[in-house]
């Protein structure tokens, strides 16, 4: 028996036959379209339930559909795939044909990989092999210029080969063929760096060999785009960003920006690069691909969740002048971990809708946001005329069929998780007229703005709904009604922008479930990591004006009368301030004790740790309104560890307290202020260092006032003077 099977081994190998490896479900987005579009990009094609396509596998296939004997109009859908090395097979059911039976096989559809096709006639099987070296990989189904009336697809599958030396030499040659056209007789800078990927590809070739061939191809071809970059001539666009804010989900980020091209000069590419190291370029990671919205928004996706990444976007123009924009930080989301079940009561096709709708909230929810502690129940109910839902998540969907679609199921999701369910969303701290009107925290309103480019936009709402108000007409992202849901075909916009917008409001403090029982954890303070930070109260009969947090030697947090330049000279002021994307918490360390500030044991307190815990988790809530002192206008925020608040009791003394969304309630907002913003402060406020007993004008000691010409007064005065205290000198 060995024998036989070791014979057959070797005749496979002799046929040049290969055994291949399933890898859909580690490299392609929802592949048989059982949650919708998640994952695709989609140019006009529909989802359906019927199971008219007899290659239809599961719930949903995708179609486009014109009346018998008329013709299809250009349909696309898609999918970027991030693969190794190697070489793979696509596979799908797929047909494009005439209903009307004149027309055998129809022209104009294809089954593709990057330049790779297969054309697609009748209802079969169809599949495409490519072979793939470096950078992303395109697949889809596209409809061009038909006379076909019914295109569709389904049951996506992605096979890996065994190696394929030969196809991947092939692959090779042509970078390199490519690479030795654009060195041609140069000896321009960049020249050696080119000529050495040329001759290591070339030598991989001659050893046969296809080891590390995906990081060769990756190098060569990066060498050959730096020389275009490094020697190119004429003049040079610009990237000017108006907006640094990114709108950021779990493996999601979006970004705008606004560039002014080189005159007489073309734009070969525009976008976003990004990587996890603080200085990404274009032979990082870099896309294109953009939604439009009172302008573009450029996509960078499949990321990792919990992440953090550096951003910045980038033009080059045909004649290969590139520019970069500012670098922002921006990570990612912890992923949702939102659950939904579906209790099956309808008819087969309604079950579908209302299903394959559930999914693709699952996979926007998990995807575009972090809500955690979230199972929405899903129930069939003929009576129900619509569909609704409770807080929590329990819904109901109706058998009306414009109402078994994915933005009615994410509106009432909304409701689910706290829009028009949660107190909060009636509490006069967060809305400007107590149950209804203007939404009044920050991080909604800044999505908002950033989603329709326009910085007068807000968030609003009534009793139990939330809609935007802008003087952009884009998209309804509250979807109040399946008339704002264009659904069909998908609007990823309409969807993402519902998701990133209801996250927000959980960020300003909106409560998604009763088991968070808490504002969500975001990136809300753009921090550096060695950066020294200074926290000083809001509070004026606290200390506002001449008080900083510091640690005393026993660990314990108090506030001191100290100037700019005293409190930099003493690190038990200072504090480093990182950001943990995996949690979505801060940490605060103090630069003098190394200590951890920690809510334990019902007090604030610094502690001596490495690793943080839960007491050490510091939510970093912005105000809803900024701070403004002479050039200071920053935003102030609560300090928070779970639902306790530093707060400060005096100018000396800093206490815990419950959270108190009030914002008026300036004993709880604090100012992290680097070593220059504390000096514009103290600048502002008109503090100066003196030595204790020293004289104003010839007079003073402690405890006296004095107006500006040196004149003893009994007490304060009504204009500017001057106040002596602990060997300070205060101007008022």
């Amino acid at each position: 028996m060995k024998k036989i099977f070791l014979t057959c081994i070797f005749l496979l190998s002799a046929l040049g036959m290969t055994a291949d490896t399933n890898v859909t479900a580690t490299y392609v987005e929802n592949p048989s379209f059982e949650a919708r579009f998640a994952g695709w990009d989609n140019n006009d094609f529909r989802f359906c339930t019927n199971s008219s396509f007899t290659q239809k596998r599961g719930k949903v296939y995708m179609e486009r559909w014109v009346q018998s004997g008329s013709k299809l109009p250009n349909v696309e859908i898609s999918q970027d795939l991030n693969l190794p090395a190697g070489t793979y097979t696509l596979k799908a059911g797929c047909q494009n044909v005439q209903q009307s039976g004149q027309i055998a096989e129809c022209k104009g559809a294809v089954l593709y990989a990057n330049d790779e096709t297969t054309t697609v006639t009748a209802a079969g099987e169809y599949s495409v092999t490519f072979t793939v070296l470096q950078g992303v990989t395109r697949i889809g189904f596209k409809v061009t210029s038909t006379n076909a009336n019914w295109a569709s697809i389904d049951n996506v599958r992605l096979l890996r080969l065994d190696t394929n030396i030969e196809a991947e030499h092939a692959e090779l040659q042509k970078l390199i063929t490519k690479a030795e056209e654009v060195l041609g007789e140069g000896s321009g800078e960049g020249a050696a760096e080119l000529t050495t990927a040329i001759s290591e590809a070339q030598a991989l070739i001659a050893a046969g060999s296809n080891e590390e061939i995906g990081a060769l191809a990756k190098q060569l071809s990066d060498a050959t785009l730096n020389y275009r970059i490094l020697n190119a001539t004429g003049s040079t666009p610009k990237v000017a960003q108006t907006n640094k804010f990114v709108a950021a989900g779990a493996t999601v980020l979006l970004g705008r920006m606004t560039t002014t091209p080189a005159s007489g000069t073309s734009i070969l590419e525009k976008g976003f690069c990004w990587s996890t190291s603080p200085e990404p370029t274009i032979f990082d990671n870099r896309s294109t691909r953009c939604f439009s919205a009172n302008g573009d928004i450029y996509r960078m996706e499949k990321l990792q969740p919990g992440t953090m990444y550096y951003v910045r976007p980038y033009i080059l123009l045909k004649n290969y002048k590139l520019a970069y924009g500012d670098i922002i930080k921006a990570p990612t989301l912890p992923s949702g971990t939102v659950t939904a079940d579906y209790d099956n009561g309808g008819s087969t096709e309604e079950n579908n809708r209302i299903a394959s709708a559930m999914e693709e909230i699952l996979w926007l929810y998990n995807n575009i946001s972090s809500v955690k502690g979230i199972n929405l129940s899903i129930h069939y109910s003929a009576g129900t005329p619509t569909a609704d839902c409770s807080y929590g998540g329990w819904m109901r969907v109706g058998a009306n069929e414009s109402y078994q679609q994915t933005g009615t199921v994410l509106h009432e999701t909304n409701h689910g998780v706290g829009v028009g369910t949660s107190d909060v969303w009636w509490d006069e701290d967060y809305r400007a007229d107590g149950n209804r009107g203007k939404w009044l925290g920050p991080r909604a309103t800044q999505m908002i703005q950033f989603l329709n480019k326009d910085n007068s936009a807000y968030m609003t709402g009534d009793d139990t709904h939330m809609w935007p108000v802008s003087s952009f007409s884009g998209p309804k992202y509250g979807i109040n009604g399946a008339h704002e849901d264009s659904y069909n075909p998908e609007n990823t916009l309409l969807y993402y922008g519902n998701v990133l917008i209801t996250h927000a409001l959980h960020q300003d403090g909106l409560v998604c479930s009763s088991s968070v029982g808490f504002a969500s954890p975001a990136y809300t303070f753009t921090q550096d990591d060695e950066t020294k930070y200074y926290i000083k109260t809001t509070d004026v009969d606290c200390g506002n004006e001449t008080s900083l947090l510091y640690v005393t030697e026993s660990g314990a947090l108090a506030q001191k009368e100290v100037t700019a330049d005293e409190a930099k000279a003493d690190d038990n002021f200072a504090w480093n301030i990182t950001y943990d994307p995996k949690t979505a918490y801060y940490v605060l360390r103090n630069v003098g004790n190394g200590g951890l500030l920690s809510y334990t044991n019902q007090r604030f307190r610094t502690v001596a740790k490495t690793t943080p815990t839960a007491t050490e988790r510091v939510q970093l809530l912005p105000s809803r309104k900024n701070y403004r002192k002479a050039t200071l206008n920053t935003s102030s925020y609560w300090i928070t560890v779970r639902k306790t608040a530093l707060r400060a009791a005096s100018k000396t003394a800093v206490n815990g307290a419950d959270f108190d969304s009030n914002d008026n309630n300036t004993r709880q907002h604090w100012l992290l202020l680097t070593e220059e913003e504390m000096t514009a402060f103290d600048a502002a406020t008109g503090i100066e260092t003196i030595q204790t007993g020293e004289m104003v004008n010839g007079k003073g000691s402690n405890g006296e006032w004095y107006d500006l010409n040196g004149r003893k007064l009994s007490g304060k005065p009504n204009q500017k003077g001057i106040y002596i205290n602990n060997g300070h000198k205060h101007l008022f």
